[in-house]
């Protein structure tokens, strides 16, 4: 016998629509604590500003007996080529260029069981109006990691995510340091404080004009580095830039940037540009001027952060995606999110199978190939837009 579901599901489709909700999405927001930043009305709203265009909102909105939100699946239609064909692909809002990590549906944890199975029966009612649903960077606790598979999906690539469970105390915290990295930030602060003497100075943002000047400078050193090695960055892109011009300032207004700055003799040489929301800390980009890597300022500036984020008792720094060696320095926790995907029609389920021969030949070549020639293919393989990267292209092309 058919359960019937206690919730209303209702689609919205444009922004008129999305920005109503603002105010209904962050009460729901404020009951789990566990949400990231990246899925509060605030950020979505600002990547649709910059991002939106050419993608079609499918958010789901669930709504109980008395009309109250209990839950959000943020969703939109991006369109994907597949040979010939376009493909209607259906992703987490966000996803691609501003590499979001943790996403799910949002509900409040004794509910979230429920409403992910109600938001899957209606889209499976709806298969007919999208070819395939690839939500990447799904959380590791989602339960639509139980539910997809079973649904007759798949998982498809995982991310990884370092992240620091923080302690009471810096001392506390240094103790599960290497005797390197602690050996290398006493001597490259006591060299950078003795080279300039009353020159150095480390600081967290708090001014609009300096927050401003910040973003502008995270993008001078991003281009100027990745440039000077042949390659494009993220900064290269208007749409990118803007994103975060808006962001930072809003971030700021809220209480939730934490823009971590590193000044000698006037002059930024690096920058740790970070939200703490909940009770996290979201490490989104460090860059220091290569022409100060003597004296290892993204290292030190880190440390800063790190320190900082303890005094203020918040309980984690997330790296988000990405096992970099720099982010491996400072723990050995990591959690991984997963790549989800649904068939709705023929076509999507041939694009989905052949996402995965497409994975299986990247990770055999890359068995094969000598260090060198991975990372070259690294580049080249980063240079194509999955379905939900290219949701976030669409105002750069």
């Amino acid at each position: 016998m058919e359960t019937r579901s206690p919730y209303h599901i209702e689609r919205l489709e444009t922004a008129a629509q999305l920005d109503a909700l603002g105010p209904e999405w962050g009460e729901l927001m404020a009951g789990i604590p566990d949400a990231p930043i990246f899925l509060a009305w605030e950020w979505v709203r600002i990547w649709w500003q910059y991002f939106g265009r050419g993608h079609k909102l499918w958010l789901l909105t669930a709504r109980d007996a008395a009309g109250c939100l209990a839950g959000l699946a943020p969703l939109m239609q991006v369109q994907t080529r597949c040979g010939l064909a376009n493909l209607r692909v259906l992703t987490y809002i966000g996803a691609g260029l501003v590499y979001p990590v943790h996403l799910d549906i949002l509900a409040r944890p004794a509910d979230q069981d429920g409403l992910a199975q109600a938001f899957l029966d209606y889209l499976n009612s709806r298969s007919g109006e999208w070819d395939a649903i690839s939500l990447a960077s799904t959380a590791q606790t989602s339960p639509l990691n139980r539910m997809i598979p079973a649904a007759g999906g798949r998982a498809g690539a995982s991310t990884a995510s370092p992240y620091i469970p923080l302690p009471s105390s810096w001392e506390l915290y240094s103790k599960t340091l290497s005797k390197h990295l602690k050996r290398n930030l006493r001597y490259f602060r006591t060299r950078l404080e003795n080279e300039h003497p009353g020159k150095v100075s480390f600081a967290c943002l708090s001014a609009a004009e300096d927050v401003d000047k910040a973003v502008d400078r995270l993008e001078e050193l991003g281009r100027s580095r990745w440039h000077a090695r042949g390659q494009a960055t993220a900064f290269d892109s208007q749409a990118f830039c803007g994103f975060h011009k808006a962001l930072a300032q809003l971030a700021l207004e809220k209480g939730w940037l934490r823009f971590y700055q590193l000044t000698v003799e006037g002059l930024v040489v690096a920058l740790f540009y970070c939200f703490r929301f909940h009770d996290r800390i979201y490490a989104y980009q460090m860059s220091f001027d290569v022409d100060w890597s003597r004296y290892s300022p993204g290292r030190l500036l880190i440390a800063y952060g790190i320190q900082s984020a303890i005094q203020e008792a918040a309980c984690e720094l997330d790296w988000l995606a990405g096992e970099h060696a720099y982010k491996l320095a400072w723990t050995d926790q990591i959690r991984a999110d997963s790549e989800l995907l649904l068939r709705g029609t023929w076509r999507g389920g041939l694009w989905i199978g052949w996402q995965g021969i497409q994975r299986t030949l990247k990770a055999k070549a890359k068995q094969a190939l000598p260090q060198a020639a991975q990372e070259r293919l690294q580049r080249l393989v980063a240079a194509q837009p999955s379905a939900s990267e290219e949701a976030g292209e669409k105002d750069e092309r």
